[in-house]
């Protein structure tokens, strides 16, 4: 169908080829072809939304079809490697040939097409963002003339007690880089190794998220070419675009390395206000349950004292109703008279005391309010 994703999968292996198009068909347009420079010659004529490339072909290997590619400025189709070997030195060399996915064979159906999904997803969203991300280059070079680099990275701290949350928190991170020209991926991580990854453009990668992970076991400073990866305890930082000077590259990895300081500390205080302002809410819970039962207990207090007086008070007016038909002598109606109205004087001076305790749960929910 016309309105259909074309996928264009390029793999030596006509099993490969059988097993991708039966995985997609039902879904997506699917050409194949089964060499590198059939890949090139295909798309000379053809303008497919997204490439599944094999690495490993004779003659011409897919880096090298990738390369081809991005060097081609016509052709912006996405491309996702498919390769045997998943280690990070792959899946980097499938990155610097400007891949922007990687699956790892052997892999199955919901895989393959999650990986294509996502990339078509995100491929949408670079399209709409691509006018908005070039005004903000535009504004951040016309800054950068007016602003020195430290002074951006002062500025930047100082912005850091404004953030609340992790998005402000990257985005003030983003403008800073922004106005030194470098564009970044940023990964916050808590103390479950839970992770929220964001992007100067507005969305990332996978395989630059992928990266980042991997990367945590690299040191504090990991450079590839023009990428550098720097770790600090809570969040890491792909830079994407590191300056080939080396004067002006060792300056600038000077000025992120203080901004992951700040970015780092940042954090860390986020997270501990988001715990007080979490546990300040239970505390508060707990006194409103709190009030509600001293209010219900002050309540049914009440409540029994009334109908205990009630009862003694319905008591004595019954007993006098009906001494005529019990036939006692005179002497016999004052004892009794005199027994009953003791006793409920009695349960009186008991109740008395309730009032007491009443007027302490009065004070307790007056302290609570």
């Amino acid at each position: 169908m016309a309105n259909k994703i074309h996928v264009l999968i390029a793999d030596d292996e006509p099993l490969n080829l059988e097993l991708m198009e039966e995985i997609l068909e039902d879904d997506y347009k699917v050409d194949m072809v089964s060499s590198g420079q059939e890949c090139l010659t295909f798309l000379q004529a053809n303008k497919p939304d997204l490439l599944l490339l094999d690495v490993a072909m004779p003659n011409m290997n897919g880096y090298e079809v990738c390369k081809a590619i991005k060097a081609d400025e016509d052709l912006t189709l996405p491309i996702i490697f498919v390769s045997a070997r998943g280690a990070i030195e792959d899946r980097l060399l499938g990155y610097e040939a400007g891949g922007d996915d990687y699956l790892v064979k052997p892999f199955n159906c919901d895989e393959l097409l999650a990986k294509v999904q996502s990339l078509v997803t995100f491929v949408n969203q670079q399209k709409e963002l691509d006018s908005q991300l070039q005004s903000a280059r535009d504004m951040s070079m016309m800054v950068i003339t007016n602003t020195g680099e430290m002074g951006v990275i002062v500025n930047f701290i100082r912005q850091t007690f404004e953030c609340n949350d992790l998005e402000s928190l990257s985005k003030a991170a983003f403008e800073a880089l922004e106005q030194l020209d470098l564009h970044s991926t940023v990964q916050f991580y808590d103390d479950n190794n839970t992770f929220d990854t964001y992007d100067s453009s507005g969305s990332f990668k996978p395989v630059e998220a992928e990266l980042l992970q991997l990367a945590r076991s690299k040191g504090r400073i990991f450079n590839f070419n023009q990428r550098c990866i720097l770790n600090f305890k809570n969040c890491s930082l792909l830079i994407k675009n590191m300056p080939e000077d080396e004067e002006m590259k060792g300056r600038f990895l000077d000025h992120t390395c203080m901004l992951m300081e700040g970015l780092n500390a940042r954090f860390i205080a986020i997270s501990q206000s988001k715990i007080v302002d979490e546990n300040a809410q239970k505390n508060k819970q707990l006194l409103e349950d709190t009030k509600d039962s001293m209010m219900a207990a002050q309540q049914g207090l009440q409540e029994q004292s009334k109908q205990a007086v009630s009862v003694a008070q319905q008591l004595i007016h019954q007993l006098e109703r009906d001494f005529l038909s019990l036939g006692l002598d005179e002497d016999q109606e004052k004892y009794l008279i005199n027994l009953i109205e003791t006793n409920t004087q009695k349960i009186a001076d008991i109740f008395h005391k309730n009032d007491v305790v009443d007027d302490y749960f009065a004070k307790m929910l007056s302290a609570l309010k």
